[in-house]
């Protein structure tokens, strides 16, 4: 029952099929397994046995009724069988304990270690297309569901296919008859609750799909709490949440429906068992072919039997919604994933920091393509602006340089690698990215600085929030650096959380540094100190700055101008002006320093 790293587990190796991703965890804690066979085989014998020593008791007291020294040694031996057996079984359900206690939570954290490893793995444009309150929950419905349906193999169907199988076996030794009569009626309980419930599992992946969708609209909608205050909008809100609600209601009443409708099918099959035994033993009784004992037993083993099975039935409705369930949770997370490491990916080593996008087009789904066939040269330690409307292509040109998004065709080369022949983790360790929105971990300041560089030491933390001057608000707060930031910065304000990006950056120290907007929410004084720290930053480093406000980019080598998806012109400040170019235009167009949007100009 010892632990391996699942996390070693190829991406690709990890199966989408319920049946093999469950093996997957359990094939190295074959001991366990062992164990909690042994106590299905246990178990099972105590149920099945009990009844057949209880009838060796009564048929031996009753035939020596009249001679007490015969008593004793008749009833003696399945007396003692009969009383210890409860006691071994519960010495074996302790050690079946152990076993589970020593192997499920293993099983349980491989298991979420490796949805979350794999679930990282996913594109940029995968989480951009999911709820991530969903995706958090398919994770943990996946282990539970694990959990659920090895308890429910293990115990509730082994131990009770044995028990049948003892409890028949019995039955076809002491009175064929009733034995040929449980038989026939197995087939058709087992046969009409596996019909019902594999109903039932398409039932439970339809509810499972909708108790998602309305858990994820739930967190999208408390993630956006300030927006639904700011714009009164709680109403609307609750309006689409009702909506998708009860979509969630009339699948679960499909489901409970079902339920109900299996249930009444499988008391009503055991009523007629019930019914045949009783009228075939008062029958064997008159006709004294079945003896008091052959009764008690017949009637004490067909009822555990039938009981067994008709909670086995019930089970099978449980196991059919954890299938679903996990099944469901599969299906979203298992899909191929879009951007991987190339199988013999190196580690990229930035010498100079020069990027060329050689002869590159990019196209998103359903989408007119960008850069088609665009070569572009950055060299090494050159500052670079990026300017352009919203939705020109700037974020995804810088996007792509990050490997968030895999080109359609060329190739982006960093000092002669191609970053697809890299691996994703040496790609991004040499690249800084100060976001126009920074988004900080629900942990404290020190730590979401420290993210920038892992092992940093807390002297390397405050130099940084130095630089990105954070350290005069932090040391302002009552914990300082261990003071809690909320979830996303909510905490903070929107300036602060942009400085601790900063202090990221700084602490990162990488060759090649990106900065979107990276002093956009800041007021003028604390932005002119920063720019002089950034300006510091950027030297030695090959840099890409995108802007709005085009008078940020005026020290900047060169400038790219983008339009509607290409590089319309690329130049200085001075060289882009003298063109009278849409450069021209832009800045023409600025109003107290910032870019208009398109569709603002008259």
């Amino acid at each position: 029952m010892s632990r391996n790293n699942k996390n070693d587990i190829p991406n690709e190796l990890i199966p989408k099929r319920l049946a093999p991703f469950i093996w997957l965890f359990l094939k190295e804690h074959k001991l366990a397994l062992f164990i909690f066979f042994i106590m299905s085989v246990i178990d099972a014998a105590e149920v099945s046995l009990s009844p057949y020593f209880m009838k060796m008791i009564i048929d031996g007291a009753i035939s020596t009724a009249s001679d007490i020294e015969k008593l004793i040694p008749t009833v003696l031996l399945p007396a003692i069988l009969y009383a210890s057996m409860p006691m071994v079984l519960n010495i074996f359900f302790r050690i079946y304990e152990y076993a589970y206690l020593k192997t499920m939570p293993i099983i349980k954290s491989d298991i979420t270690a490796t949805m979350f490893r794999y679930l990282s793995g996913h594109s940029y444009s995968y989480f951009q297309e999911k709820f991530s309150g969903n995706l958090a929950k398919k994770i943990f419905d996946l282990m539970s569901g694990v959990e659920s349906i090895i308890q429910i193999v293990h115990y509730i169907f082994t131990t009770r296919f044995i028990t049948v199988l003892i409890g028949s076996v019995i039955l076809f030794t002491v009175a064929p008859i009733f034995g040929i009569m449980l038989a026939v009626w197995t087939f058709c309980f087992v046969g009409t609750s596996y019909y019902m419930a594999k109903k039932s599992e398409v039932l439970s992946y339809e509810f499972s799909e909708a108790d998602n969708f309305v858990g994820g609209k739930i967190v999208d909608s408390i993630t956006n709490i300030l927006s639904t205050k700011l714009f009164s909008n709680f109403n609307y809100e609750e309006k689409l949440i009702s909506k998708s609600l009860k979509n969630v209601v009339a699948k679960d009443q499909m489901l409970q429906w079902h339920m109900m409708k299996t249930y009444f099918m499988q008391g009503t099959l055991i009523t007629i068992l019930t019914i045949a035994m009783v009228g075939g033993l008062l029958y064997g009784r008159l006709n004294n072919w079945v003896t008091i004992g052959d009764f008690a037993l017949i009637l004490a083993l067909s009822s555990t039997v039938a009981m067994n099975i008709f909670n086995t039935g019930k089970e099978m409705i449980r196991f059919s919604k954890e299938v679903g369930k996990c099944r469901q949770a599969l299906n979203i997370i298992v899909e191929p994933q879009e951007i991987t490491d190339n199988p013999n990916a190196t580690t990229l080593n930035v010498s100079e920091g020069k990027i060329l996008f050689d002869n590159v087009q990019f196209q998103y789904k359903d989408a007119e393509p960008l850069f088609e066939n665009k070569s572009v040269i950055i060299g090494s330690g050159q500052k670079v602006g990026l300017v352009g409307h919203s939705g020109s292509g700037k974020s995804t040109f810088v996007n792509l340089i990050l490997r968030l998004h895999d080109v359609t065709q060329g190739q982006i080369l960093i000092d002669g690698q191609d970053i697809r022949n890299v691996t994703q983790e040496s790609l991004r360790k040499n690249i800084g990215m100060i976001p126009q929105d920074p988004s900080l971990f629900h942990r404290t300041l020190r730590e979401n600085i420290q993210f920038g560089k892992i092992d940093a030491s807390f002297e390397e933390i405050i130099n940084a929030a130095k630089y990105a001057y954070a350290h005069e608000f932090i040391v302002t707060l009552p914990k300082g650096y261990d003071a809690m930031v909320g979830e996303r910065g909510v905490k903070l304000s929107g300036g602060q959380r942009q400085r601790i990006a900063i202090a990221r950056a700084f602490l990162k120290n990488a060759p090649i540094l990106i900065l979107d907007e990276a002093t956009s929410q800041l007021d003028s004084i604390t932005e002119q100190y920063i720019q002089e720290s950034l300006w510091k930053l950027m030297q030695g480093k090959t840099t890409i700055v995108i802007a709005h406000r085009l008078s940020t980019l005026l020290h900047m080598d060169r400038i790219l101008v983008f339009d509607k998806g290409r590089i319309v012109e690329d130049g200085t400040h001075q060289e882009l002006l003298a063109k009278g170019g849409l450069y021209s235009q832009l800045w023409g167009s600025q109003v107290g320093g910032f870019l208009l949007d398109e569709n603002d100009h008259s």
